[in-house]
């Protein structure tokens, strides 16, 4: 496992939106816009059925809030805890871990496509899977497809929980980042590439985006831990900065525009 710090990560190279390679690269690199993987690509529902697509091993207990905190956390074990400092500009990488391309994650990634009913896998490296790794936490850990609906698309199971909330007992519901603190078991999003989104109401399916999953907040420290899918080719924590009141800090990478709260038990 390595476990000596990266150079810094220069704001020019990601604001560039190089494309991110396989493990071959000499260093994990930022998916940026210019990623095809980024497009907006219509919902996963509609595209034509995919067979032989392994089913997902699905808990048999009930949902809970730290069920899904406990099985981000296992997932960033497997990876090797790879984390991204992105507190300061340029960022950092305190500690590097296993990429999507390299021995048994190439399978891993495979698990999280299931979810979304994909047949890709880590060494499909042009193919952006933070969406399916957010889908297969919620699917593995028994969240009802009538709560969440699975997608290779963040903003389209954002714009099904938007709609959802109107319902009886809506298990997650969107808030302002802006005015919302987070807490752990909640999904912070933001719009990416050419998603010029700023309100809750411009949430619409196929827009471009990344959410990530708090796992812990330290706000008398002024900072979170958020861990996502795909982020500099790992299942990474991303170590960004909140205000006294817990509430997210829009970064350059990371215009925070909503918190979906968790209201599992």
């Amino acid at each position: 496992m390595q476990t000596a710090r990266l150079p810094l990560i220069s704001s020019a190279i990601l604001a560039a939106g190089l494309l991110a390679g396989c493990a071959s690269s000499p260093m994990p690199t930022w998916k940026g816009a210019a990623d095809p993987g980024y497009a907006p690509v219509r919902p996963a529902q509609v595209e034509p059925a995919v067979t032989a697509v392994p089913a997902v091993a699905i808990s048999t207990a009930p949902p809970t809030r730290a069920a899904l905190v406990d099985a981000a956390r296992a997932e960033w074990d497997f990876f090797g805890n790879q984390q991204i400092d992105m507190r300061h500009e340029p960022f950092s990488a305190p500690r590097l871990g296993l990429l999507e391309d390299e021995g048994e994650a190439v399978q891993r990634v495979a698990e999280y496509w299931h979810a979304v009913g994909r047949n890709y896998t880590g060494a499909d490296c042009q193919q952006a899977w933070s969406a399916a790794f957010i889908s297969w936490l919620m699917v593995s850990s028994n969240v009802a497809p009538q709560d969440f609906a699975p997608s290779e698309t963040h903003f389209n199971y954002l714009s099904f929980l938007k709609q959802r909330e109107s319902l009886p007992s809506p298990q997650f519901v969107l808030r302002p980042a802006a005015s919302e603190p987070v807490a752990p078991g909640d999904l912070l999003c933001a719009p990416r590439g050419n998603n010029t989104a700023t309100t809750l109401d411009e949430i619409q399916p196929g827009l471009a985006g990344h959410c990530d999953m708090v796992v812990e907040v330290h706000a008398d420290e002024g900072w979170a831990g958020v861990i996502g899918g795909n982020v500099f080719n790992s299942v990474s924590e991303s170590l960004i900065p909140v205000d006294a009141q817990g509430r997210a800090l829009p970064i350059s990478q990371r215009p925070w525009l909503a918190v979906v709260k968790n209201l599992l038990p």
